[in-house]
């Protein structure tokens, strides 16, 4: 996920399709306002808060986000105060103006003349046409001294691996390895002659992240995460170990 501040006022955060994946969600659940995005949004929208030192007491948090031809997701927030709404007004009124050219029903025509990818690119254009004229509406000065500041962090500070092996000596190995990581959780099923590791990791640190990955692949037989399979996992298998797994598992062949 990359987050680009553009000054005290407005922030940009590009989520990629490999990322809305691994958290559980699809462009597709942002458009039709899963329960699990509404989530996410709130997360992201104190997370964006904290970064514009938003008040909420004589401010507004404006969020907006558009899925782009690729599948990523595109978030908008913008903290505005009442002169900033105040300063608003005539950009409302020439955005209400530009509105009226985007939808125009000769365009609109055309898009439903398309067919197949073409119609999709069509409106996926319309949209982020109108998004960028609404976006104008909140678009504050920029400052003399301002600087545009990107980061990349993960999409969620919080994630379940479920890290797979045939032997559990290969699981002690991976242990022994992860066992400083931020691990909030974990506990260890068997299942059809495989074990499964569930592992919960709170960090916001790529290198945090890397390191969980990289492990995975040198270590586990198989790795996925927050995957709809952990719960069929932890409903049919054989739970062996229920909390503080990999601690335990890291000194059994140390």
């Amino acid at each position: 996920m990359i987050i680009v501040k553009m000054d005290n006022s407005a922030v940009e955060c590009s989520i990629a399709p490999a990322e809305l994946r691994e958290i559980g969600l699809t462009p597709e659940s942002f458009v039709n306002g899963d329960k699990r995005c509404e989530q996410f949004l709130a997360q992201l929208n104190k997370e964006m808060g904290q970064q514009l030192d938003y008040n909420p007491e004589s401010e507004v948090l404006m969020m907006s986000q558009n899925v782009m031809n690729d599948g990523s997701i595109k978030i908008f927030t913008v903290k505005m105060s009442n002169d900033d709404i105040e300063k608003a007004a005539d950009r409302i009124m020439n955005a209400a103006d530009g509105l009226a050219k985007q939808v125009d029903p000769e365009r609109i025509r055309e898009i439903l003349e398309k067919a197949g990818s073409e119609k999709g690119a069509a409106l996926s254009s319309l949209i982020s046409d109108i998004s960028g004229v609404l976006s104008e509406v909140y678009i504050q000065e920029p400052k003399e001294g301002s600087a545009i500041e990107a980061a990349s962090m993960p999409a969620v500070d919080y994630a379940v691996y479920m890290v797979e092996f045939v032997t559990m000596e290969k699981m002690s190995g991976f242990c022994r390895v992860v066992e400083n990581l931020p691990i909030e959780e974990s506990s260890l099923y068997k299942m059809d002659g495989r074990y499964y590791l569930m592992v919960g990791l709170r960090t916001k640190d790529d290198k945090m992240v890397y390191e969980m990955r990289r492990c995975g692949v040198e270590y586990a037989d198989g790795l996925s995460i927050n995957t709809a399979e952990e719960l069929h996992i932890e409903e049919s298998g054989t739970c062996i170990i229920k909390e503080n797994a990999v601690k335990q598992m890291a000194g059994l062949y140390a």
